[in-house]
């Protein structure tokens, strides 16, 4: 199982960056900030991994099963 996905709207800068790298992951909603789509916590983690360290502003957060926020550089 994946990681639950959550994105801070207040730090999303629109890049992009995760809605082409993972598009059943993420959209941009009605203010074009990045959201988690349902189909993100069904995306492999090693790729929501991937997309969480190409976001340039570090607005996606992934957590585990247990709820620790998991940090995508270590």
């Amino acid at each position: 199982m994946g990681y639950t996905v959550k994105v801070d709207a207040d730090t999303c800068i629109s890049t992009g960056n995760c809605v082409r790298g993972a598009p059943a992951a993420f959209a941009f909603n009605e203010d074009d900030v990045s959201q988690p789509q349902p189909a993100a916590d069904e995306i492999p983690s090693e790729k929501l991994v991937q997309v969480a360290r190409g976001c340039p502003v570090g607005a996606i957060h992934l957590f585990a099963e247990d709820g620790q926020e998991v940090d995508p550089w270590q």
